[in-house]
């Protein structure tokens, strides 16, 4: 009990520091990429920088007119060069002696599509950058657009439920897994319903980028566009570890190992059930669902197996 009182209080110290964004900002109500864009320095400190995309973050990393929406430093890119941007301020901090933590922060349109190769290319060369990718399974900014993370079956504007289609036809790129054959020096998936495991993985990001490479694959339903009500996006979070669909790990150096492992998890059904961008799904589509996310967990499994093996 006394031990659970620490977690909670050390959580809520973060909380407790000075904020950085102004209290009222463009993004929408209930979306998990605001209050992770206000974690994110809380636990990093203030002497980091954000390098973002056009995207659904960009209106308040941008600012409005002349004003600032924050007090951060930003530097502003294309979809396809975040990556190497944020190489060139990485390498500048360390050739005149800065210490400062380079965080790219895009949606998953920009990391598992656009600006992939730029992505790719970074954690090849083991650049000393941290790269975060909030992934609301989808293009949002812009209307609600399928990406290469939207998942099978989900319909989204450029993959409708209609007499001929029945949502997105094809399953989600497993970015994790891809970028886990990177081998970065650390990379972890996160979700705000799990404040501790975040921040902790947070933590070791940035001293971990101090090495090299980090990646941070963020899970971040949209209330748009998935069309769930704006109180219960951090339900979802939760119900998605409950579910093993967005599994929590770590892995540094290639060897991936859970930070929390689901004993019992519930069947898919009680995750899809909590939004609309699911709801045409018959039993087949919810069974083909429930096989995608069983195979995935079990190779993510069988890898952490082997290197506790080893």
């Amino acid at each position: 009990m006394v031990e659970a009182t620490k977690k909670r209080n050390k959580v809520f110290d973060y909380f407790c520091t000075d904020e950085q964004f102004s209290g009222g900002v463009a993004w929408c109500a209930g979306c998990p990429l605001e209050l992770t864009a206000r974690f994110v320095p809380k636990v990093l400190g203030k002497n980091m920088v954000f390098v973002g995309t056009p995207g659904c973050a960009a209106p308040v990393l941008h600012g409005q007119n002349i004003g600032a929406w924050h007090k951060l430093s930003y530097l502003s890119c294309v979809m396809t060069g975040v990556a190497s941007s944020a190489t060139g301020l990485s390498r500048y901090f360390r050739r005149t002696g800065q210490d400062a933590t380079v965080v790219c922060f895009t949606g998953d349109g920009c990391a598992t599509d656009i600006g992939f190769q730029t992505l790719s290319g970074a954690a090849e060369r083991n650049e000393h950058i941290i790269y975060l990718a909030y992934d609301n399974e989808g293009y949002m900014n812009t209307g609600n657009q399928r990406s290469s993370a939207t998942q099978k079956g989900a319909a989204t504007t450029t993959t409708p439920v209609g007499k001929v289609g029945r949502g997105k036809p094809t399953a989600s790129k497993n970015m994790q897994m891809v970028m886990l054959m990177h081998k970065p020096k650390y990379m972890a998936t996160a979700t705000l319903s799990h404040l501790e495991d975040f921040a902790k993985k947070l933590q070791k990001a940035k001293e971990k980028s101090k090495e090299g490479f980090v990646y941070l694959h963020v899970f971040s339903p949209c209330p748009v566009g998935w069309r769930i009500d704006s109180n219960m996006t951090i339900e979802v979070c939760r119900t998605a570890v409950r579910t093993n669909y967005f599994p929590l790990w770590e892995a540094e150096d290639g060897q991936p190992r859970f930070t929390l492992e689901v004993a019992n998890p519930k069947p898919v059904t009680e995750f899809t059930k909590l939004m609309r961008k699911f709801s045409h799904l018959k039993e087949d589509g919810l069974a083909e669902l429930q096989k995608q996310v069983d195979e995935r967990y079990a190779l993510l499994k069988t890898l952490v197996n082997a290197g506790a093996q080893k």
